[in-house]
């Protein structure tokens, strides 16, 4: 096809970001404008490297290795040729085809960090920094799908949550202290230790969903250390002999979760911009929806899966439109 046939690539931060964003799009397109940019070119670049950490097929060795040429660009704010090309060539084996684009304009998502103000920058540099080594971690602790390997102890869990999803809550506050000066009724250091309650809970709530496919792949995040103090005898596996163990740690971890979501409400209720109460809120109630699924399953078998419906996602968009305007949580 010619140049002059040829279709403009779509805006980074409107089609593509939606393509790649899934439920998130909903919270950040309402944003205030201030914080926007800074939360979309963030995204834009946690996702990017997410897609390079999912790729099951290639070698853990090797996604690791791209996620610390990702994170270099991203901290020298540098789009390395070399880099650049050995990334979109990995973004070759991606089957979302909004996640091979992204990959493909790693460099553009890299101009749009430049552009942004040097104390947003560090910000963005430092919550990148902490996803791509949970997402390090996590290939470390499970190289490929050949056994199921768990996470020893507690503690590897809630270091986990929190890089990953905790830190951004952390982030997303610092964000919005930065840009919207006293968009908060209490004080930014209470804001930001809801916040990583709040993001950790969310966390909490995607792993005990994911149980049967993370299994699939080899994956457990039930800390071994909790299974066997629950009564767990031999190896960890799926299917096991007996589900009991593994319902008794669920229940524990659900629990957290749901004080997770207490705090994600507490959050709300200290935020005085319509619009980011709204954007806080659409998490919260899709992942208290999932949750209440979650703890309705029977004990009697494998935890299974449970996603909610289109209407449910569209059902909370209007009940967070009407809780962010009158304040009634």
């Amino acid at each position: 096809m010619s140049d002059e046939f040829a279709q403009p690539p779509r805006p980074l931060t409107g089609p593509l970001l939606a393509a790649v964003s899934r439920s998130f799009y909903l919270s950040l397109r309402f944003l205030p404008p201030p914080v926007r940019p800074g939360l979309s070119v963030s995204y834009l670049l946690a996702r990017a490297a997410d897609t390079v950490a999912d790729v099951d097929a290639r070698p853990a060795d090797e996604r690791r290795e791209l996620l610390a040429l990702l994170l270099t660009a991203v901290e020298t704010a540098d789009a390395a040729p070399e880099s650049m090309a050995r990334l979109a060539e990995f973004g070759k084996s991606v089957d979302h085809a909004g996640e091979r684009e992204l990959l493909e304009r790693l460099p553009e998502c890299l101009a749009l960090l430049r552009a942004r103000p040097a104390n947003e920058r560090a910000l963005i540099r430092g919550v990148l920094e902490r996803i791509v080594r949970g997402m390090r971690l996590d290939l470390e602790r499970f190289p490929d799908a050949t056994r199921l390997r768990s996470l020893r102890a507690p503690a590897e869990l809630d270091e986990y949550t929190w890089l990953v999803a905790g830190c951004v809550g952390e982030f997303w506050t610092d964000i919005c202290a930065l840009n919207l000066p006293g968009v908060f009724l209490t004080s930014p250091d209470e804001m930001r230790a809801l916040a990583k309650s709040y993001g950790q809970g969310l966390q909490l709530i995607n792993i005990l969903r994911d149980q049967e496919k993370d299994a699939a792949i080899g994956r457990c995040y039930l800390p071994e250390e909790q299974l066997r103090a629950a009564g767990l005898t031999g190896e960890v596996t799926w299917p096991a002999a007996d589900w009991a163990p593994w319902h008794a740690v669920r229940r524990d971890r659900l629990a957290a979760a749901r004080r997770g979501m207490e705090a994600g409400r507490e959050y709300v209720r200290n935020v005085r911009s319509l619009r980011l109460r709204f954007a806080a809120l659409m998490p919260l109630l899709i992942g208290s929806e999932t949750l209440d699924l979650l703890e309705k399953e029977t004990v009697a078998g494998p935890p299974r899966p449970v996603k909610i419906s289109r209407s449910a996602v569209q059902r909370h968009l209007r009940r967070a439109v009407w809780a962010a305007v009158t304040g009634r949580l």
